[in-house]
């Protein structure tokens, strides 16, 4: 078949057929003989030239991988096995199984990427075809380096090498920078000095122009990219060894404009910019102590950590599906091809016995009746893979903008941080001073919630949510919840009013309150958010009470937008609340989603009552379980005063060691000492008598789980609290397991952490 003066490569016939209602293989066997070849479709991977040379279109395949078609470059390289295997295309077979690990590597599934890798590696070997070998040992190579297989990447590394240095290959220079990122990851400093250093001259001595390249490149592109790679992992090696002179100087010399643009199509470019800005960041605060450098320097770190933090969740949230759809595609075209092999032996002993029939005639009218039927199929299905299709587009579309949104908001707290702070040293009056800090603490209480309902939102078994109940008070929990969006009220100018049921002081229920106080802010934010004049109003109110139990009624008024009755149905939902994302408000979209989600595991439902341009007003019932008031030890100053609480805390951060530090010390009684990881915490508390210990859980080398198992070792009574931004059930289970007593999750209300302290501590012990 020609099309365009280019001879095309024909595939078998698509896999598609496998949901038609088909005739009997006999008649199939007609079909394919008289009318086969109008099944067929122009295979997009192998091509044919004007001298009938077919060729592996290599570069179609990575463009496809680069723009995160994965589904597409599966669906293509399947087609192009099955049509290479039957015509006996040995080579291009390889290169399709080389092609299908690189697309499942890029997905995460290391187990389905190694095996194709090896069935490349098996053909190529058979063929003796050294250039193909060594294109699939590199890329073997670099996927055991992605998921940190170090055994099976220190094993065919030397094999890589050797093959790439026989070929005069690039991929020599790949294989070497998958090696200093070997070292880096598993800190091994001096070696990564030295291989770098290496690297680089090697890279000065070499002409690119006279290299073998296994893919097509720009050379000059290649060349800088692997050039400021290797000036990248020198300097942070010296850095991490104390060579800080010579480190940071090597580290200032990247131009960080051509280094970005260098390594764009890096996976982990986002994460090279956070390590190469936070690295500036300690510089300017260790050294020059120059603050606003500094913050300028962690703003931006942060920034990528950001951008490195929404990449992976996007593609852990696609993953999953896009790899049940694979693997289905592929039984589908496993059957397709068992039954296209069971078709053809029965089309020959159907032709042979049709040959000296008399009935000819009746089967070919039979045949075209089914023909016929067939496709009308075609067309019916390939109508429904329409409609389909446009369904996907669409709902890439909604998370394509949702996204978009997502960046704002988070950009927008971040830009008001960093300008408040700079801001907050540079005012002289106190006044406007305070102004500052009260803003810096609503945009910091902003960013720390939207943070928090992505990941809940993200999390599969978020709507079977167990919640965690303790007994407690409403009136302080919705008092905390007023102080904290009362700042954002105020810079809006809005009027913030409560009107909360009076309760007995003694009267205690129980609730959780981290699940709990997520509703109300949530809430009274998205009623904010959407107010730009008049008031919101939060209001709580007793419904019913028995001797056990007492029900409550919470509704959040404000003046705002309202919400049109069209939109009932879409408010709740986290991607198609299209009314959030019109040009008179802004935010993700994911505060109500999370409200009603909650609520569910609260045994309730929301609702609301709103008119347009006049106001909302958004309500639900709870019942909780009132309890007796938890048993409380009387503060004495005088005891505090005398008794010293002396309490180790272990972070790997030092920001956090210093707010954790300076948090504690306001605690009358309360002394303290600090410990940067695993290995120096356990020292420690061998060596010194402590009353208590806060411990991190997310450490390099030992967790918090693992130190706290060392300490259970040799002594099991000292109190060990978790600090951390987790909040699961997982993390709670784990950490009752290893020993620990108590998980305290950040960001905390200082009264609450105080409490918490005073519980364990001896002071309140005695």
């Amino acid at each position: 078949m020609r099309f365009n003066n280019k001879f095309v490569c024909l595939p078998q016939i698509n896999c598609i057929a496998l949901t038609m209602n088909y005739p009997k293989p006999t008649f199939i066997a007609v079909l394919l003989l008289f009318f086969g070849f109008q099944n067929l479709f122009s295979q997009e991977l192998l091509v044919f030239d004007k001298q009938s040379k077919c060729s592996f279109n290599n570069e179609r395949v990575e463009t496809l991988i680069q723009n995160d078609s994965l589904y597409k470059a599966t669906i293509l390289l399947n087609e192009a096995l099955a049509f290479t295997k039957k015509y006996g295309f040995t080579k291009y077979e390889a290169q399709a199984y080389n092609g299908l690990g690189m697309v499942f590597s890029e997905m995460g599934n290391n187990n389905s990427a190694k095996m194709y890798y090896y069935k490349a590696l098996s053909i190529y070997d058979s063929i003796h075809e050294p250039h193909g070998r060594d294109y699939v040992l590199s890329n073997l190579a670099n996927t055991y380096l992605l998921y940190k297989k170090y055994k099976q990447f220190d094993s065919i590394y030397p094999i890589a090498q050797s093959s790439a240095k026989k070929l005069n290959s690039e991929l020599f220079f790949i294989n070497l920078e998958n090696e200093i990122k070997r070292n880096y990851y598993t800190n091994r400093n001096d070696a990564l000095i030295k291989l770098a250093e290496y690297s680089f001259n090697q890279l000065a001595r070499t002409d690119f122009d006279k290299l073998s390249y296994s893919r097509d490149y720009k050379s000059e592109t290649l060349e800088k990219r692997l050039k400021y790679n290797s000036l990248y992992y020198k300097a942070i090696g010296l850095i991490k060894l104390g060579h800080f002179d010579e480190g940071y100087t090597l580290l200032f010399s990247i131009d960080i404009k051509d280094f970005k643009k260098s390594i764009v199509l890096n996976n982990d470019a986002n994460r090279q910019l956070s390590t190469l800005n936070y690295y500036k960041f300690r510089y300017f605060h260790e050294f020059k102590k120059q603050k606003d450098s500094a913050v300028a320097y962690l703003l931006k770190s942060d920034e990528y950590k950001y951008s490195a933090m929404l990449e992976y969740e996007r593609a852990t949230s696609q993953n999953g599906e896009l790899i049940y759809k694979i693997l289905k595609t592929e039984e589908q075209l496993s059957s397709a091809n068992k039954l296209r092999i069971n078709d053809a032996k029965l089309s020959r002993s159907f032709i042979a016995s049709t040959i000296i029939s008399s009935i000819l005639l009746v089967v070919v009218v039979i045949f075209f009746f089914y023909y016929y039927k067939t496709r009308k199929n075609i067309e019916t299905i390939n109508e429904e893979l329409k409609n389909s299709n446009k369904k996907l587009i669409k709902r890439d579309k909604d998370r394509s903008e949702f996204f978009s949104v997502l960046s704002h908001e988070l950009r927008t707290p971040i830009y008001g941080i960093s300008g408040l702070s700079t801001l907050i040293e540079q005012e002289q009056s106190e006044v406007k001073k305070e102004a500052y800090l009260k803003s810096l603490i609503s945009s910091s209480n902003y960013i720390s919630i939207l943070i928090d309902n992505i990941l809940q939102a993200t999390r599969a078994k978020f709507e079977d949510k167990q919640l965690r109940l303790k007994p407690g008070r409403i009136d302080p929990i919705l008092q905390n919840v007023i102080n904290t969006v009362k700042v954002a009220a105020e810079n809006k100018g809005l009027n913030l009013f409560s009107n909360i049921a009076h309760s007995d002081e003694d009267e205690y229920i129980m609730i959780d309150k981290v699940a709990f106080s997520q509703i109300m802010i949530n809430l009274a934010y998205n009623a904010i958010r959407y107010t730009n004049k008049g008031f919101i109003s939060i209001d709580v109110s007793e419904v019913n009470r028995t001797d056990a139990q007492i029900e409550l009624l919470f509704e959040v008024k404000d003046s705002g937008i309202g919400i049109s009755e069209e939109h009932r149905q879409t408010v709740f939902s986290a991607f198609e609340n299209k009314m959030f994302l019109q040009k008179n408000s802004s935010g993700s979209g994911l505060g109500l989603y999370i409200v009603k989600t909650l609520l569910k595991s609260h045994g309730t439902e929301i609702d609301f009552v709103s008119k347009p341009n006049k106001g909302s007003s958004f309500f639900f019932n709870v019942t909780f379980d009132l309890c007796e008031k938890p048993e409380t030890v009387a503060h004495h100053e005088d005891l505090e005063a005398r008794i010293d609480n002396h309490v180790l805390i272990v972070d790997d951060n030092k920001i956090n060691l210093l707010i954790t530090k300076k948090t504690l010390e306001r605690i009358p009684g309360c002394t303290c000492e600090t410990a940067s990881n695993g290995k120096e915490a356990i020292s420690l508390v061998k060596q010194k008598d402590f009353d208590m210990v806060l411990m991190d859980i997310n450490m390099p080398e030992m967790d918090g789980f693992e130190v706290t198992k060392h300490i259970r070792l040799f002594n099991p009574n000292i109190p060990v609290l978790a600090l951390t931004a987790l909040n699961s059930g997982e993390v709670s289970a784990k950490a009752e397991a290893c020993g620990m007593n108590q998980v305290i999750t950040k960001p905390y209300n200082f009264d609450d952490f105080k409490a918490i302290v005073r519980g364990y501590s001896k002071v309140y012990q005695v």
